[in-house]
């Protein structure tokens, strides 16, 4: 039995910063002098971090203000905005004007009662996400989340909201907080082997510096899993027959008027065989396109992208030579074994939507510090309860961004290809059949563990428009709807929220400008 006094993170990037953060913070003054932690990051200077995860979820605030990095702090040195929600454009159908969003804040009342039913069978529904929530409207028009910059680190706010940012910003931000603020060690070097022994890995040799040993390792190193895959041979767990795309293209597009109103949700804008999405900084836009070169060779996609960037700044010039990333869909089907956990890019990856790649990063590194394990003894259980956990949370992804793609009427091979039961995974299948006769339940999601909520599912299969379009039958439904003046008043008090908010909240640019 050994404790655990020195863990070692093999490389920097938005994952490795995260858990050294987060790790530093929670145990900060509570390790004695007979058993100091401490934590030491080998980033590479050579391998730049792949520093597209941009959008955020809530949750980055309470990780944040756990770490010690304020909201000011953000805003003013990540060049962070403020997102209320993602709005999906031409997802339903092709034609051009279709879109709903995916608001961060619950619809209305729903505290007390779901609402929903009452809106699948309103004479007079509009849309979902406008009808029982407020925030939509205050996205339409460009209004901020809360009145002001100076509640205490974004505690106080009229609207749930989480952060746009410029990801080398934020991680330039983390590694100088870590470092100056949190006492982590920094070693700027290559990882050129690795030493192992029966608990697992014993040392990491560098190529410029003395080789740096530890009790228990964090694998940060990218798509490249020095340590998770290279060295103790654990393998992905593919999911590329449920979500298609492997390719992304990038590209930046700085703002032609410093006061150009900042969006204040993400846009995901539906193509021929996938999606782009397009969100905005205080001086750029940030943009990708996501998409399958199984159904669009490298030269159409280059030439769907360039239509849609020429859409949005015409007076821009674009040229074909974008930025690519290559990536396989799946998961590690051990996240931590023996004495390493793999953490971002080296655990797996999904496509961005949703913000789930730094949502999972925040999962992992939040489970990490919680469960730590005092000695190598018991850390074979706390390796356990980690990868259940963990796979979990990466199955349920998987299902949650999946359910964007079965709703649609796009008739692409691509969309098509995606509505095919045999990609659909098992439970999500099951589930969108019940839900054609009974709302989406709170008990349809029982585990802690599941990252994405009832609510959340209501907005994407009612904002897709499926429980209109498609045959339903509520009959059956054995819970009795008496609700039904409880869910009438929502939808009035709804509607004059919005009126109250307009008339106070300030611009998502005035906001930004008070820091």
């Amino acid at each position: 039995m050994k404790s655990i006094n020195d863990i070692v993170i093999v490389g920097g990037g938005t994952a490795g910063w995260l858990a050294a953060g987060m790790l530093a913070s929670t145990y900060s003054g509570k390790s004695d002098e007979s058993s100091p932690l401490t934590l030491t990051v080998i980033e590479s200077d050579t391998v730049h971090p792949i520093g597209v995860g941009e959008g955020t979820w809530p949750t980055m605030r309470r990780t944040l203000s756990k770490i010690g990095i304020t909201e000011s702090m953000l805003v003013t040195h990540a060049s962070a905005t403020f997102k209320q929600a993602s709005k999906f454009v031409n997802w339903h159908s092709g034609e051009n004007g279709n879109s709903y969003y995916h608001p961060f804040s619950a619809p209305q009342g729903s505290a007390t009662a779901d609402i929903s039913p009452y809106w699948l069978i309103a004479p007079n529904q509009s849309q979902y996400a406008h009808d029982v929530c407020f925030q939509p409207s205050l996205c339409e028009l460009g209004l901020a989340p809360k009145a002001n910059a100076r509640s205490a680190n974004g505690q106080t706010f009229s609207a749930n909201y989480g952060y746009h940012l410029d990801a080398g910003k934020f991680i330039d931000l983390l590694r100088s907080h870590c470092i100056e603020k949190l006492g982590v060690k920094h070693v700027v070097d290559d990882v050129i082997g690795v030493r192992q022994s029966d608990v697992g890995i014993d040392s990491v040799s560098l190529q410029k510096n003395k080789g740096i040993a530890g009790d228990l390792f964090i694998d940060c190193s990218g798509f490249s899993a020095l340590l998770i895959e290279k060295a103790l041979g654990v393998e992905i767990e593919d999911a590329s027959h449920q979500l298609f795309s492997d390719r992304a293209l990038v590209c930046q597009i700085p703002y032609t008027d410093e006061s150009s109103a900042i969006a204040c949700h993400t846009l995901s804008t539906a193509q021929e065989a996938g999606w782009i999405w397009d969100i905005g900084l205080q001086k750029r836009r940030g943009t990708g396109y996501v998409y399958s070169s199984a159904y669009q060779n490298p030269e159409e996609a280059r030439n769907t992208y360039i239509s849609y960037l020429r859409s949005i700044a015409p007076s821009q010039s674009f040229d074909k030579d974008f930025r690519e990333i290559k990536f396989k869909t799946g998961y590690r089907k051990q996240f931590w074994k023996k004495n390493c956990v793999a953490i971002g890019l080296s655990s797996g990856f999904l496509e961005p939507l949703e913000a789930s790649s730094l949502m999972l990063i925040e999962q992992s590194v939040t489970l990490l510090a919680e469960q730590l394990p005092a000695n190598t003894k018991v850390m074979e259980h706390a390796a356990t309860r980690f990868n259940t956990n963990l796979t979990h949370m990466w199955q349920r992804t998987i299902e949650f961004l999946k359910l964007h793609y079965v709703l649609s009427s796009n008739s692409t091979p691509f969309w098509e290809d995606n509505k095919d039961a045999r990609s659909i995974p098992s439970r999500l299948n099951n589930l969108l059949e019940e839900w054609r006769f009974r709302p989406v339940l709170e008990s349809d999601f029982p585990s802690t563990n599941d990252v994405f909520s009832a609510q959340s599912y209501r907005y994407i299969l009612y904002g897709m428009g499926q429980m209109q379009n498609e045959q339903f039958d509520f009959s059956g439904y054995a819970r009795s709807m008496d609700n039904g003046k409880y869910a009438e008043k929502q939808f009035d008090l709804n509607k004059k929220l919005i009126n109250q908010l307009k008339a106070h909240l300030p611009s998502h640019r005035g906001l930004i400008e008070q820091f």
